[in-house]
Order: structure tokens, then sequence, then C-alpha cells
């Protein structure tokens, strides 16, 4: 097996996700020359194809806010630059609080906010009512409104970057399988694919849930674990759910939702998230239920309760359809990504934490800067990818800690 043709390959970034699409596209337009985003599939055809795609402003991981704030930048400055939409929604997120405990953790979001400069303000009951006809308001305690928050199809988000990439002058391959990292004496020279090598000195493993297959290849373990998502989309009801009704973030039943083509789209955390090994994992980006198909109906009847208690007629709405995915959760709920210690030219962007969507234009800013060793516009402090301590991400016991994560996360998507 040869070398492909391409020569001077600035770096190479494994994955097409929104996360390496948006790296390749602030690595080109930073003047890194010859960029190549390879995926193995098609872009945005992972995990990423089926993210719920909420892009909630205000996270409690506060270090996170400035990544997401980065990535409603990059849609704004692609959008004007090349003419070509992503779709995204506004339609704000009312995060409601329906218990004492939630009132004092609004009370934290709004403070977060102030800091950052986020618009936001309460909404009375009689206009949760408006903006929500399925949802039974007099439970809520207080509501604070993001009237600029929203919503991407995420296929659609990576897609847009991998082409704004081309444009700057990056290279697509699709449908190529990287095999190996190759190194030699703590130094990154390239890749080995399914179609021959790619000489280089700079990659960046993007590659989502299998990205540790790749990462400990060259000694480099990546705080994270393949965890199961879960969400529901009921049938259409615009009376019930206007098309522009806002995004809904309810820490008390665990639950999110938003809108989707005239139904409501809506998440729940499960007790005890599932998680994998990458290798269990099947490579076809369109794979069905992860688990059992009956198990959503179980997941609904167990930990649904308290969202239907919401739920104005829930036992009577019809669901059309029911996604199971993967996100690569963190035992701390931080991202993971920045250079690797010990192996000089590898850089890691992945452990999306179930924010991948939204923060991917930061994290790809963010690598871009690192490689350029320029100043860097946020704290990466905590998403270092060596912030643990001695940790295998393959084991049982670190995978079960990033599940624990998800299960118990309140906020976002």
């Amino acid at each position: 097996m040869g070398n492909f043709e391409y020569s001077n390959i600035g770096a190479v970034v494994i994955g097409a996700g929104t996360i390496g699409s948006a790296t390749a596209w602030h690595l080109a337009k930073n003047g890194v020359k010859n960029v190549i985003l390879i995926d193995r599939n098609q872009v945005g055809t992972g995990n990423t194809s089926k993210a719920a795609s909420l892009m909630t402003s205000v996270r409690t991981k506060e270090a996170m806010v400035p990544l997401i704030k980065e990535t409603y930048r990059n849609i704004k400055e692609i959008e004007a630059k090349t003419g070509e939409f992503v779709g995204k929604k506004t339609v704000g997120t009312l995060h409601v609080a329906s218990s004492e405990a939630t009132v004092k953790g609004m009370d934290a979001i709004g403070a977060i906010a102030d800091r950052h400069n986020i618009s936001h303000r309460f909404c009375t009951i009689d206009e949760l009512k408006t903006k929500l006809p399925w949802f039974d308001a007099d439970q809520a305690l207080k509501v604070m409104y993001f009237e600029e928050d929203s919503f991407v199809d995420a296929y659609v988000l990576a897609k847009v970057f991998a082409d704004a990439a081309k444009k700057e002058g990056a290279t697509l391959l699709q449908n190529t399988e990287v095999l190996e990292i190759l190194q030699e004496k703590g130094e990154i020279i390239g890749v080995k694919t399914d179609k021959g090598n790619l000489e280089t000195s700079i990659v960046v493993d993007a590659a989502g849930a299998w990205a540790n297959q790749l990462s400990l290849q060259v000694n480099v373990p990546i705080p994270m674990a393949p965890v199961r998502s879960i969400y529901w989309i009921t049938e259409k009801n615009e009376t019930l759910f206007p098309k522009e009704q806002p995004m809904v973030s309810l820490p008390d039943a665990m639950a999110y939702s938003r809108p989707e083509a005239g139904g409501l789209l809506f998440g729940l955390r499960e007790d005890n998230s599932p998680h994998f090994h990458p290798n269990e994992l099947d490579k076809n980006p369109h794979s069905d239920f992860l688990g059992n198909p009956e198990d959503q109906w179980d997941i609904i009847m167990e930990h649904g309760k308290d969202f239907a208690s919401f739920f104005l007629g829930f036992e009577d709405m019809g669901i059309e359809n029911c996604i199971t995915g993967i996100s690569t959760y963190t035992p701390d709920g931080y991202y993971s990504f920045g250079k690797a210690v010990g192996m000089e030219g590898f850089y890691v962007a992945a452990g999306c934490a179930g924010a991948g969507v939204a923060g991917a234009g930061g994290i790809g800013r963010m690598i871009s800067e690192m490689i350029l060793e320029k100043e860097l516009f946020a704290d990466p402090i905590p998403f270092r990818i060596d912030r643990f301590d001695d940790f295998d991400p393959m084991s049982e016991s670190f995978r079960q800690r990033c599940a624990d994560a998800r299960s118990k996360k309140k906020d976002g998507g």
C-alpha cells in the first residue's frame, strides 16, 4: 500500500462530524495549508446525524459557555461569507423550575448568563401556558427564558462546516478509513488508511465514539466512553406543538424537549445509561436501536413518569419514532480535547458530553489555536485530556463512571 498523491499536508483531521468538520474549517481558514478531513463514511452521517442538537447557550458547566457562543458566531460568519445556510431554528429555551432546589439552580444559571452577556428574562406562568399548550404550567415555580437559543440539524451543520473548510483549501476524503496512527520516536509522522498513507506531522483525532481505538495506538487515553442517548418524537399536533414553540429544559423531570416538524421531540435521562466498548459498536452509522427495541417503552414507563406529570394528555399521545445514538461522556461532564502529552503533533477533539454539536465551533477554534500556538480564546484547563489520574477508558469501571455522568446530567440536550 503506497501513499496518496497529497504532499505537504498541514494536518489530518479524523472524523467528519460537527467537531471534526469545524476543526478542519478553523485550521484551513487560519492558514494551515493542505488540511485533510477524513471519514470512513460520509460527512455528518455517524452519531452526529442522530443528535437532538439543542444549542442551549447557558450550561451549569460554565467553562463550556464560551465554546457554545463561538459556534453561534461561526454559523453567522459562514452564512454571511458563503451564503450557505445551516437552517438554525431560533425558538428560545425555557428553563423551568418546579422545586425549591431547581429554583436555586435557576438563579445560578441566570448568574452565568449575566457573566457571559447572554440575554435572558423571566417568563410569567400565563406566558408559559401560551408558549407551551401541552405543558402543565401551574407546576412551575420559576421560568427563565433565553429567547436567542436555537437548535439545528446536526448533519447539515457538519456538512456546512466541511464545505466551508473546502472553500478555504481543505480536502475532504470520504469513505476512507484510518487504520493506524503513524509515529516515530514520540512524534506523529502520518496515518495509514485503507487506501494508502498520508504523511503529516499533525493529526487531530475527532473520531467520536471510536476515538480511543486510534489514540491508544499512540498511548494517549481519552477520558470518555460511548454512552447511549435516547429521545422520542410524538405524532404531529400543531395545536399542542406549535412549530415555533421554545425548547424546554426541565431538570426536575431529568428531561428536555424541542419542536420537531409539528410534533414534540423529548429526551429522558436513564438512571443507568448503557455504555459500550468501542469494539462493540457497529461501524454502520445508520444502525437501528442500540439495545433491545422494546426497552424504549420500559424507559418511558420507568423514567418518563416525572415528565408525563408535566405533559397534559401524555398517556394519549402517539409516538412516531424513537431515536438512539451514542454520546461520548466524560466522568465530570466536561468536553475532552487538547494536545496530547508525550506524543508530539497529536491532538484530541472528542468527549462531547452530550453537547458536541453546540460546542463544535468552539472546540474547533481551540484546537486550531493550540496547533498554531496562538493565544487561546477560552480556558482549556477543564477540558484537558490528562485531567484524570491513571485510567483505562476501555474498562468496565471507567465506562460506568462516564455513564453515571450522563444519568445525572440535568441541562442541555
